[in-house]
């Protein structure tokens, strides 16, 4: 993560830079995937007094550039006030992102029948609560058995015989399907 601190108008002290810096990198915490950081520290001539010193951040994180502005007539009350503004726009963006995942990995499995004996296309949803793979090889007849005392719609394993991924559901009281790749 780049961190750049740049002033308009103010002499920065090593003190203020040094509060800065240490500010910033807790923002860390919060995202992980931030590239870069701004912060500007600027005094602004204003007809209000107290809010003349402004500090603004500009975040460079994954799929999202973050912005915040806060001013108040202390710098170091302003970037405090800054950095819990760019922490709440960072959990909400991470909380945005974890939600987005979550949708992409709901996915619907299509089973695409037999041509020959006219079956259309089969629907099996995958839900999160079910146990869908299981990662020790083992023959198509285990897996049945397995599916059978799960009670599950269908299941993930990988078939001792051939080492490819197998998917078994069941079709009817006793009779299971197999998808092969």
């Amino acid at each position: 993560m780049q961190i750049t601190i740049r002033t308009h108008h103010v002499d920065i002290t090593p003190a203020l830079k040094e509060y800065t810096q240490k500010k910033v990198e807790k923002l860390e915490k919060y995202f992980e995937n931030t590239q870069e950081i701004l912060i500007e520290l600027d005094v602004v001539d204003t007809a209000d007094n107290n809010k003349s010193q402004v500090a603004s951040g500009h975040i460079k994180a994954s799929q999202a550039t973050l912005f915040a502005e806060e001013s108040s007539k202390d710098m170091y009350a302003s970037i405090d006030l800054l950095m819990e503004k760019l922490e709440i726009q960072l959990r909400k963006h991470k909380e945005k992102l974890r939600s987005h995942k979550k949708e992409s990995m709901k996915r619907t499995i299509s089973e695409i029948g037999d041509t020959a004996t006219g079956s259309g296309k089969k629907q099996v949803a995958i839900s999160d609560d079910e146990k869908l793979y299981i990662a020790k090889p083992m023959t198509a007849e285990e897996a049945a058995d397995i599916l059978e005392l799960e009670k599950t719609k269908f299941l993930m394993f990988r078939n001792s015989v051939t080492e490819e991924i197998n998917v078994i559901y069941p079709v009817k009281a006793g009779v299971y399907g197999l998808i092969e790749p």
